[in-house]
């Protein structure tokens, strides 16, 4: 993996840098047709587009340090307060579930 790095190091940043940005604003696309998806949906692709972005543009890699200090400040509470995190939890999915029925039966 070391020398997969070093290599692409070495590609000229004119190169790179469109190769980047094209790759990681397919992942972007592809999130956003998958976020009707059940399930995680588009979220999993829009943060592998944005890590990917965060190689090579600033901006980028500061968004995706936001949503890691956010991930990890909501760990950090889940641990702290487990049965409070955990009933917010199950409650944050039944309040989803109940979401996704009622559109499903106006929709039907």
């Amino acid at each position: 993996m070391d020398n997969l790095k070093r290599k692409w190091g070495q590609v000229p940043s004119t190169i790179r840098r469109p190769v980047v940005f094209i790759v990681g604003s397919l992942f972007i696309i592809a999130a956003a047709a998958t976020g009707w998806l059940p399930g995680p949906g588009g979220i999993p692709l829009f943060l592998i587009g944005v890590a990917i972005l965060a190689t090579e543009f600033e901006k980028a890699e500061r968004f995706r340090n936001w949503i890691l200090s956010i991930i990890h400040a909501l760990g950090k509470q889940f641990r702290k307060h487990r049965v409070l995190g955990t009933l917010l939890l199950i409650a944050g999915l039944g309040c989803a579930l109940l979401i996704g029925y009622f559109v499903y039966k106006r929709l039907h």
